[in-house]
């Protein structure tokens, strides 16, 4: 179950021992690496299971994290304990951020538009400006989508389930645990533009199915030019969108493409 009722993810129970056993790499930890070592303290929103804090905190920079699933906070809390590490973890969705401390960087990796409504991802950027110090930087990265001629079709609720995935699909974690999952678009709302996504996770033991779930996530569809302008709503200056995660001007073939904003 969800922490805050009006999120609608899935990462919780088995997805979320999913990420913390295979999603621990990619080019985003150093591609951000720069704004986090710039603005300390820096915030991590969305901080998952912690594939790109953990690093960071290893490498002694201070940085804290933020996500609306208390079970990938204490995914993040283990691995970062693992390094001998102990970062401020806080659980709260974006749109209801409140902490403490205000930061020179914040860092939104993978989240933006996920989990509520539209109205909450104009509200998570305006509490993230909130809680930069002036001068701090923002940076979001949001993958490309082309509504008109790319928007997915559900997959009929009609289609049987075809059970749990074969030992081909399964992977072996390191705890010891086979996981498996699978997702499908099950709802298309082209007037908000808005999609439904449901995760079926799957978890066996020495061959012995011990755990099967399901969650949903919604997922907002925004153009980049709708950012830039939420951003510049928010109260954001020194908007500049770069391609991810190389850093220059965009090309065109990008899957994900970076806003950078800074704080008054």
């Amino acid at each position: 179950m969800n922490e805050d009722d009006d999120v609608v993810t899935w990462h919780h129970g088995l997805v979320a021992r999913w990420w913390a056993n295979f999603n621990v790499a990619g080019p985003e930890i150093e591609f951000f690496r720069p704004f986090v070592e710039a603005g300390q303290p820096a915030l991590d929103v969305a901080c998952g299971a912690g594939r790109l804090l953990v690093p960071w905190v290893e490498s002694s920079l201070d940085v804290d994290g933020v996500d609306a699933s208390a079970d990938m906070v204490a995914a993040c809390r283990d691995a970062a304990r693992k390094v001998g590490r102990n970062p401020g973890l806080h659980v709260q969705p974006v749109h209801r951020l409140d902490l403490a401390r205000r930061y020179g960087a914040i860092v939104m990796c993978g989240a933006f538009g996920l989990g509520g409504s539209r109205d909450d991802d104009r509200e998570g950027l305006r509490r993230m400006f909130a809680h930069l110090r002036p001068g701090g930087r923002l940076a979001i990265d949001y993958e490309v989508e082309n509504l008109d001629e790319q928007w997915p079709r559900p997959t009929p609720s009609s289609t049987p389930d075809a059970g749990p995935p074969p030992p081909s699909e399964r992977r072996l974690g390191s705890d010891g645990f086979e996981y498996a999952l699978r997702h499908r678009v099950i709802e298309v709302d082209r007037t908000s533009r808005s999609m439904v996504r449901e995760l079926k996770a799957w978890q066996w033991q020495a061959g012995a199915l011990v755990g099967h779930e399901a969650y949903r996530l919604l997922i907002n569809v925004w153009t980049p030019a709708e950012i830039v302008g939420a951003l510049a709503e928010a109260g954001f200056e020194d908007i500049h969108v770069v391609g991810g995660y190389h850093g220059g001007e965009p090309t065109g073939h990008e899957r994900f493409l970076v806003y950078l904003a800074r704080h008054p």
